[in-house]
């Protein structure tokens, strides 16, 4: 299954929770919109402290490159550009039914520049999972922020 396909099955708004690289809780809010028939999604995606302190705010294009290949978009409040993300990975485990891919900017190994990936999962009964790794040119690459969503009614 396509992951573009199964979020756009999905209701267009998600809530739960997550922590971040802080390791700080937040609530995060998910709101999917579809474009031009179908064939992108806009994933505006939000997360904030319990005390109301806003902490992060991205809006993402999922679509297929010319290639076909998934590909993610994401605009974001700490870069100041926009990293083109490919998918790299995708699993569809038969067992649980869970959908999971890995979108990558490039390789985790690269040390002399930034580098990210973002995963995104959604199992059968609706829970939408989105981690984000990272390293920082030099540093460490590990997950620096996760969050669990399910849909809410609109």
């Amino acid at each position: 299954m396509n992951l573009l396909k199964a979020l756009l099955a999905q209701a267009p708004v998600f809530v739960g929770n997550g922590s971040n690289h802080e390791g700080e809780s937040f609530a995060g809010r998910l709101e999917m919109q579809a474009l031009v028939n179908g064939s992108a999604l806009v994933l505006h995606y939000t997360a904030t402290r319990a005390d109301g302190r806003h902490l992060h705010k991205e809006a993402t294009l999922l679509a297929a490159a010319q290639d076909g290949a998934l590909c993610l978009w994401p605009v974001m409040e700490e870069l100041p550009f926009v990293l083109p993300h490919r998918a790299i990975d995708s699993t569809h485990d038969e067992e649980d039914g869970t959908l999971a891919v890995l979108f990558a900017s490039g390789p985790r190994d690269a040390m002399n520049t930034f580098r990210e990936e973002i995963t995104i999962s959604l199992n059968p009964g609706g829970e939408l999972r989105i981690a984000h790794s990272r390293g920082m040119p030099g540093g460490a690459f590990v997950e620096r922020s996760h969050c669990t969503l399910r849909a809410v009614a609109t």
